[in-house]
């Protein structure tokens, strides 16, 4: 492989296109959205009872930023589209898969957000939405062999459509269960979108996977910008949804279709967060006769909040280790190390700019308050 891969510099209109127009049209929809959002009341009350827990954040905040995402999602995918049709051929039919199944799962998280869906119902939508991605060729059907002989092993078609329609819904609730701090999954779905496309860059006909990847990447961001600590929206399960699905799909799309530079684990390795999140939450609820689905302050983050640590330490904490192990997925898919420094200094770059801007932004609001105020006081108006 060479020492930059040749497809970057192909791919190159392709992604800027798409991350510029996602990061661009999310942030400047966030605002919109949020004032339709308290106009509607589709909020969430901090210390509300949720399940048999209760929400952790403090205030009313609007819980529907996933409008936002999708929208500037689904133009910067439009955009790309326009800048470089002709990368995207080959897996033309699987992209509009994709989109169909992630506004599906969207919609339907929006519709809990505002007036609260079923569970069951929830989960027959994400089977449906994994459907739509089975019957039209995305699929795990095969996995790289560690053990000598045919490089590959392919598994039979049910078996495929099995495992395929476990990790799409899987992963779709993993990444909706780690939604529970603010800007703690918007920042893991930016590092495990950068970590993937990293993986992407390197093969040619990935362009609907570059794409995808790019925009989710610059969505994610875009929403940063506005749900870091102390966020002004969260993105609800209409967000979270759409992220996980599209992670997960493009995940199979992208990069469980493996090729003999590309592992099976380098992808299940940037994902791994919610998946363990999910994982222990599952076992400690059934362990305690809990049905599974019903909420609870038992995630990962919610421990290390009684361990006494701060919400922003812990999503900086779990930030971090999201980014650390993206880099080990790109190492085992062989990335050029030049790809690899320049994925994590982006991901560290933008992630801290975006976080920093919103902090900047509430220090100016504190400064209007304070000055408002005092000249309350002082009787100036």
């Amino acid at each position: 492989m060479s020492f930059v891969p040749l497809s970057l510099v192909t791919y190159a209109p392709l992604v800027v296109a798409a991350f510029l127009v996602a990061l661009i049209t999310v942030s400047l929809l966030v605002p919109h959205v949020r004032r339709f959002a308290l106009r509607v009341n589709a909020v969430q009350v901090g210390g509300a009872e949720h399940g048999v827990g209760r929400r952790q954040h403090e205030g009313t905040i609007p819980n529907v930023g996933g409008l936002a995402i999708l929208g500037g999602f689904l133009l910067a995918l439009l955009a790309g589209s326009v800048v470089a049709p002709g990368l995207l051929d080959a897996f033309r039919v699987e992209l509009l898969a994709i989109v169909l199944g992630g506004s599906i799962v969207a919609l339907v998280g929006l519709i809990d957000d505002v007036y609260e869906v079923p569970a069951a119902m929830r989960l027959a939508t994400h089977v449906l939405a994994a459907g739509i991605l089975v019957v039209n060729g995305v699929t795990i059907d095969f996995i790289t062999n560690y053990f000598g002989g045919a490089p590959y092993v392919f598994m039979p078609e049910v078996l495929a459509i099995a495992i395929t329609l476990v990790w799409v819904v899987g992963f779709t609730n993993a990444f909706n269960f780690i939604d529970g701090l603010d800007g703690l999954s918007s920042g893991i779905a930016a590092i495990s979108s950068m970590s993937l496309l990293a993986v992407a860059l390197q093969f040619p006909e990935r362009g609907a996977s570059v794409l995808i990847l790019a925009a989710l990447a610059g969505a994610a961001l875009g929403f940063l910008r506005h749900n870091f600590s102390p966020a002004k929206i969260t993105m609800g399960d209409s967000g979270a949804y759409l992220l996980g699905y599209v992670l997960a799909a493009v995940s199979v799309l992208g990069a469980l279709k493996v090729t003999a530079a590309v592992t099976v684990v380098a992808p299940v390795l940037i994902l791994a967060v919610p998946v363990l999140n999910i994982t222990q939450v599952t076992v400690r609820r059934l362990r305690q006769g809990l049905n599974p689905a019903t909420a609870s302050n038992d995630h990962i983050h919610d421990l290390m909040r009684r361990r006494g640590r701060s919400p922003r330490a812990i999503v900086y904490v779990l930030w971090g280790a999201t980014l650390a192990l993206g880099v080990l997925g790109m190492l085992l898919s062989q990335t050029p190390p030049v790809l690899l420094l320049a994925t994590v200094v982006a991901a560290v770059f933008l992630i801290g700019l975006v976080s920093y801007l919103r902090l900047r932004e509430v220090d100016a609001e504190r400064s209007r308050a304070l000055a408002h105020a005092a000249a309350d006081r002082t009787g100036v108006q």
